[in-house]
């Protein structure tokens, strides 16, 4: 199996586990062991790529999860935990000893788009799309300025992380818009972030640009379906 096909497997692997946890409804040792392997295999791939930064970060967001499980979950799998958590730390050590100067930024850097597109699609699962829509906009954004900074290596490491992250996002954005209310919160989501970031609205990965109103005010100020959601209002 190539690096890429492995690596879209195991991103399906990690879509697949947070559906799991969602139908749950409950945090489940079993699932955060899913999790934190996913990640640990990751970081294996990119490290026999020898993309240090990326690989120690997958270790890092790895370790995370399983001193979590020891610390909630002490009866879980002891002596497997453990294993995990000291051999993470020795390939920790061996991936920053690795790295090239100037290379940690990076490293942290993919490690917030890995939480930031985790708390994403976790709460899309949960059909929590107002706060799906808003963690995943900005991991896209932080994966997209992060890409911007890379290496072609690195860029082609992570395509299909880009892909799915961008492909989620979009389809957190559709949910989000089909529910009451649902235009305007997209709207004030992409504002506030192009706000933060300070860009345009039409910078955003994800923004399209409304259509002409059929109200016939002006689209740039009053964009269709604010249009749409005023006259809703107005008429309940």
């Amino acid at each position: 199996m190539s690096f890429s096909t492995h690596t879209a497997s195991l991103l399906a692997c990690g879509a697949a586990l947070a559906l799991a946890s969602s139908a749950s409804g409950a945090d489940n040792p079993d699932d955060r062991w899913l999790h934190a392997f996913v990640l640990v295999q990751t970081g294996h791939e990119l490290a026999e790529q020898e993309i240090w930064p990326l690989a120690m970060a997958n270790y890092n967001a790895a370790l995370e999860q399983f001193e979590g499980l020891a610390t909630d979950f002490p009866g879980f799998e002891p002596r497997l935990v453990n294993y995990r958590r000291n051999d993470l730390k020795e390939r920790i050590q061996h991936a920053a000893e690795s790295m090239n100067a100037g290379e940690h930024d990076l490293a942290m850097n993919y490690e917030d788009v890995i939480e930031t597109s985790r708390i994403g699609a976790k709460s899309r699962y949960r059909l929590d799309y107002e706060t799906s829509y808003q963690y995943l906009v900005r991991a896209q954004w932080q994966l997209q300025d992060l890409l911007d900074q890379s290496s072609e290596k690195v860029v082609a490491a992570l395509a299909k992380q880009k892909a799915f992250i961008d492909e989620i996002t979009e389809a957190s954005r559709e949910s989000l818009i089909r529910m009451p209310d649902g235009a305007l919160k997209v709207h004030n989501i992409e504002k506030d972030f192009a706000e933060l970031v300070q860009v345009e609205m039409s910078a955003l990965p994800t923004y399209q640009a409304p259509k002409a109103a059929e109200s016939g005010m002006s689209s740039a100020l009053f964009p269709d379906g604010l249009v749409a959601q005023a006259r809703g209002q107005w008429y309940r």
